[in-house]
C-alpha cells in the first residue's frame, strides 16, 4: 500500500482522479481479505476447541474427526477433575469435590493416572489377554503417574446437521469403569469417541484409586477401605449435576465395564451411597459374587503392608498416619500377593458403602431399581491353565489332577470333603466319550474355571435380579478376533468383548488391539454397539435402532432377524453373540446347578460320610479304631496327612454301615452324588406343587417387587429377610444330623478360603479378627465403634431400603 501512494505522485495529472479511485478500491479489497481471514482464523479455533461451562468453571475441549466414513466428529474434554486431589491427610480417605477455577481450563489431554505398578506380579488369571500381552504397549499409557489423578475423559458426538432436532435432545450417558485386577489400570487406554460417535451417546472414562491408595482397610474407623468405589460414586455425582452442559441426559446414565470393572460396577448396584445417581448397568465377564470380587482379609494384608514399610504399630490410628506418610511410590513398589483366585486390597464389607454380603443384598433386593444386562465370554477361564506344560498338545492327566488340586485347595475350607470334593470335580469334567484326549482334557479344565469364576455367578445374580420382573438381559460371547496375543486353539477368552463394545474394529488395529479385523469383525462391532447404547438409551436393547449394517455387508446380517428375549428364572433365555447369533436358554445349566446347589452340599454330607483320600490306599479299618498308615501321596501337590488321633491313625466315627468296609472313593461319590440328586428332585418336586398352589392362590393378585411395592408391603419382605437370616442362623448341630435339612449358605461355602475371616450375620458385622487386640467393638451396619461421631462421613445404612 505504501508503494502504491509512492507512484501517485509519479503519474500525470488526468490520471490522478483515477488512479486515486483505483487506490481505495484496492484498500477496501485488502480489508475484506483481512477481515475475512480473521473471522476464519476465529471460526477455525471455535470449531476445533470447544468450550462447555460446568459448575465448576470452563473447559476448552477438542474436536477430533474420526477415522471413519460413516461416523461424525466428536469432541473431546480431557482430564475433567471430579475429586480434590487425595494427598497428605486425604490419602485413605473418601474424596472431596473438585474447587472450582477461574478463566478457561485446557481440557485437550490426558491427566496422571493413579499410582501402580505393573511390573510387580500381575496375578494375570483375571487380567484381560490384551492387557498382560501388551504390557509394554500398556506402560506407556501409565507412565504418568499421581496421587493427584482424581480426573474423567468426556466424549461428546458432534451434530451432523442432518438433524437438528435429533441432536439438539440430550443423550444417554454411558459411563465406563476400567477393569484390572483392583491394582492397574486407567480410564485413560480406553477412547470412546466411535462408541459415542456411532452410538449417538456420551460416553465417559475414568479414573480411581486403585491398590494399596484406593483399597487399604484396617477394619475400623481409621482406614474404612473402599476408596476406589467412592471416587466411582463421586465421579456419577459430577456425572449428574455437570453433564447436561455436554448434552448428556442426567436421567439416563447407564454405568458399565468388564471384568474388575464388572464387579465394581455390581458392587455400586447394591450401594445406597450411589442411589439416583445412575439408572442402567452393563456387566460384562464379572460379578459381586466373584471369589475375587470382594476382599475378606483386609487387615492381614494391610499388616503385612505396614511390617514391610515399618510401620507395624497396634494402634490403627498410629498406623494409617504413618503410611500417609509414606511416598506413593514407596508404597505400590510392595509386591503383597494374594492367595491365587483373591485380592490382596480390593472393595471390603465395611457395613457402609458395602453394608453386607453381598449375595446376602442380592437376595434382599437392594438391585431391583436397575435395569441390567450382563454375560459372559465363552472360554473365560483361559488364563487359568495357560501356564501349564505341553499346552499346545493338551493337557496330561497329571496336569490336570494337579490343576484341579490346586483350585480345591486354594478355595475350599473343609479340609475332611478335599478328596470327596476334588474327585467329584473331576468327574463332572471329564468327558467320558473322550475321557483319554488330552485336548478334551484341556477344554473341559478351561471349562471348569469359567463355570466357577464366570458363568456361575454371573447366571446367580440374573436369576437374583429377575426374580421380581426387573429387566434383565444375559449374553453369552462366542467371538474374537484373528491375533497372536492367544492360541488358534483358544475361544473368546477373558476381555475379548472389549474391542467389539467400543468399536475398534471400525478403524483397524490399535497398539492395545493387534487384530487382524475382517469384515465380520466390523458387522459384529456394531451389533454389540447398537445393542450395548439401545440398552442405555432405552433399556431394552432391542430398540429403538434396529440391526442395520448394510453399509458394511451389502445384504443384512442375521442379527436383524432376532429378538433379544428378557431373562427370567423360569426360562433363563440369553442371546448367543456370534456369527450365528440365535437366542437359547438355560447357559450352561447343568454346570451352573453343580457349583450353586451339589456343591455345597457335599460340604453338609461330610457329617454322615467319611471318604478315603484320592491318592493314596487306605487298609481296612479295625471295627473300632483305626490304625492303618497311609502311604505318601503320588498326586500333585501332595494331600495332607494330619490326623487328630494318634501319631499315624485318628479316631473314626460310626459308620452308618453295620460292617465296616474298605469302600473305593469312586463308590463314596457316587453315593454322596445320588443322595444330593435325590434331594435336588425332591426340592423341585417341592418347588413345582409350591408354584401351582401359588398361582391358585394368587389369581387376583401378583408378587410384589420389594423396590417397587407400596409401603404396605414392607412388612411381608422385613418378615422373608428374617426368615433368610434365620436358616443362616441354625444351629450346626441341626445340620450335623440333617445336613440336607437346609439350603447351605453358598456366601460362606464358595467364596471363602480355608483362613478368610468368618462372615458375621447383619447384626454383628466386622472386620477385624479376635486375634488382633486394643480395636473398639463395632456398631451394626458400620465400621464405627458405638457412640463415634462419623459427621462428614458417610451415614450408617440399614441393608434394607423404605
Amino acid at each position: 500500500m505504501w508503494l502504491a501512494t509512492f507512484s501517485v505522485h509519479l503519474l500525470p495529472a488526468h490520471l490522478l482522479h483515477q488512479r486515486g479511485t483505483a487506490t481505495i478500491t484496492h484498500c477496501a479489497l485488502l480489508w475484506w481479505m483481512l477481515c475475512s481471514c480473521c473471522s476464519l482464523t476465529k471460526a477455525t479455533s471455535q470449531k476445533f476447541h470447544p468450550t462447555v461451562t460446568t459448575q465448576f468453571g470452563k473447559l476448552r475441549g477438542l474436536r477430533v474427526p474420526v477415522p471413519s466414513e460413516v461416523l461424525r466428529p466428536v469432541d473431546q474434554y480431557l482430564g475433567v477433575p471430579y475429586a480434590a486431589p487425595p494427598v497428605g491427610e486425604k490419602r485413605f480417605m473418601p474424596p472431596d469435590q473438585p474447587s472450582p477455577w477461574s478463566g478457561v481450563r485446557n481440557a485437550t489431554h490426558f491427566m496422571p493416572v493413579c499410582p501402580q505398578n505393573i511390573h510387580n506380579t500381575v496375578p494375570d488369571i483375571m487380567m484381560p489377554i490384551w492387557f498382560t500381552y501388551n504390557l509394554d504397549t500398556v506402560a506407556t499409557y501409565i507412565q504418568d503417574q499421581s496421587e493427584d489423578c482424581l480426573y474423567l475423559n468426556i466424549y461428546m458426538p458432534t451434530e451432523d446437521g442432518e438433524s437438528r432436532t435429533r441432536d439438539s435432545e440430550t443423550r444417554p450417558v454411558m459411563v465406563y469403569i476400567h477393569g484390572g485386577s483392583y491394582m492397574e489400570g486407567t480410564g485413560n487406554m480406553m477412547d470412546g469417541s466411535i462408541l459415542a460417535s456411532y452410538g449417538n451417546v456420551v460416553v465417559v472414562t475414568l479414573n480411581y484409586r486403585i491398590g494399596i491408595l484406593g483399597f487399604l482397610s484396617t477394619g475400623d474407623q481409621a482406614a474404612k477401605g473402599n476408596y476406589g468405589l467412592l471416587d466411582q460414586i463421586q465421579a456419577l455425582r459430577w456425572i449428574s449435576k455437570n453433564i447436561g452442559y455436554f448434552g448428556g441426559d442426567p436421567n439416563r446414565i447407564t454405568v458399565f465395564g468388564s471384568g474388575i470393572g464388572a464387579s465394581c460396577v455390581s458392587l455400586l448396584t447394591l450401594s445406597h451411597h450411589s442411589e439416583g445417581l445412575f439408572h442402567r448397568a452393563i456387566i460384562q465377564s464379572g460379578s459381586a459374587l466373584s471369589s475375587w470380587a470382594v476382599n475378606y482379609q483386609p487387615v492381614k494384608y494391610t499388616r503385612m503392608l505396614a511390617e514391610r514399610v515399618g510401620c507395624n504399630v497396634l494402634d490403627t490410628v498410629d498406623m494409617v498416619s504413618c503410611l500417609q506418610k509414606k511416598s506413593a511410590k514407596e508404597l505400590v513398589e510392595q509386591d503383597i500377593q494374594a492367595a491365587r483366585y483373591r485380592v490382596a486390597f480390593g472393595p471390603v464389607i465395611d457395613g457402609d458403602v458395602i453394608p453386607d454380603d453381598p449375595e446376602i443384598l442380592m437376595e434382599q433386593g437392594e438391585f431391583l431399581n436397575y435395569d441390567i444386562m450382563l454375560g459372559v465370554n465363552q472360554g473365560e477361564g483361559l488364563r487359568f491353565v495357560e501356564n501349564l506344560m505341553d499346552l499346545e498338545d493338551g493337557v496330561s492327566g497329571n496336569d490336570f489332577d494337579f490343576a484341579v488340586s490346586d483350585f480345591v485347595d486354594s478355595l475350599y475350607g473343609y479340609p475332611d470333603g478335599k478328596d470327596t470334593l476334588r474327585e467329584t470335580i473331576k468327574f463332572m469334567y471329564t468327558d467320558w466319550a473322550d475321557k483319554d484326549n488330552p485336548e478334551t482334557r484341556r477344554k473341559t479344565l478351561v471349562a471348569l474355571f469359567t463355570d466357577h469364576q464366570w458363568v456361575e455367578p454371573s447366571v446367580v445374580t440374573a436369576d437374583l435380579h429377575a426374580r421380581y420382573g426387573s429387566p434383565t438381559y444375559f449374553y453369552a460371547f462366542y467371538h474374537h478376533c484373528q491375533s497372536l496375543m492367544k492360541p488358534v486353539w483358544s475361544d473368546s477368552a477373558h476381555g475379548d468383548e472389549v474391542p467389539y463394545v467400543f468399536g475398534i474394529p471400525m478403524v483397524g488395529p490399535t497398539d492395545l488391539f493387534p487384530c487382524n479385523f475382517s469384515r465380520n469383525d466390523i458387522m459384529l462391532s456394531a451389533v454389540v454397539m447398537t445393542y450395548w447404547t439401545n440398552f442405555a438409551k432405552s433399556g431394552d436393547p432391542n430398540k429403538p435402532v434396529p440391526q442395520d449394517t448394510k453399509f458394511i455387508h451389502t445384504k443384512a446380517n442375521r442379527f436383524e432377524e432376532v429378538a433379544w428375549s428378557k431373562y427370567f428364572p423360569y426360562d433363563q433365555l440369553y442371546l448367543h453373540i456370534g456369527l450365528k447369533p440365535r437366542v437359547r436358554d438355560h447357559y450352561r445349566a447343568t454346570k451352573v446347578a453343580f457349583w450353586k446347589h451339589l456343591v455345597p452340599h457335599l460340604y453338609n454330607l461330610q457329617g454322615i460320610f467319611y471318604y478315603s483320600s484320592t491318592t493314596t490306599k487306605v487298609t481296612p479299618l479295625d471295627p473300632t479304631q483305626s490304625n492303618g498308615k497311609r502311604s505318601g501321596s503320588t498326586g500333585r501337590p501332595p494331600v495332607s496327612t494330619s490326623h487328630s488321633g494318634g501319631e499315624g491313625g485318628r479316631e473314626m466315627g460310626p459308620l452308618i454301615m453295620p460292617n465296616p468296609r474298605d469302600y473305593s472313593t469312586e463308590l463314596s461319590v457316587t453315593i454322596a452324588v445320588g443322595a444330593s440328586l435325590l434331594f435336588l428332585n425332591v426340592l423341585a418336586f417341592a418347588a413345582l406343587y409350591y408354584r401351582k398352589d401359588k398361582r391358585s392362590r394368587q389369581e387376583t393378585s401378583q408378587q410384589p417387587s420389594p423396590q417397587r411395592e407400596s409401603k404396605g408391603n414392607n412388612a411381608s419382605h422385613t418378615n422373608t429377610v428374617d426368615e433368610t437370616l434365620s436358616s443362616q442362623q441354625r444351629s450346626p448341630c441341626e445340620a450335623l444330623h440333617n445336613p440336607l435339612h437346609t439350603s447351605p449358605s453358598y456366601s460362606l461355602s464358595q467364596r471363602r478360603s480355608p483362613d478368610d475371616i468368618p462372615l458375621m450375620t447383619p447384626n454383628n458385622i466386622t472386620m477385624i479378627p479376635n486375634s488382633l487386640m486394643g480395636l473398639s467393638n463395632m456398631s451394626p451396619y458400620s465400621t464405627f465403634p458405638a457412640g463415634y461421631s462419623s459427621a462428614g462421613l458417610p451415614s450408617t445404612h440399614s441393608t434394607t431400603r423404605v
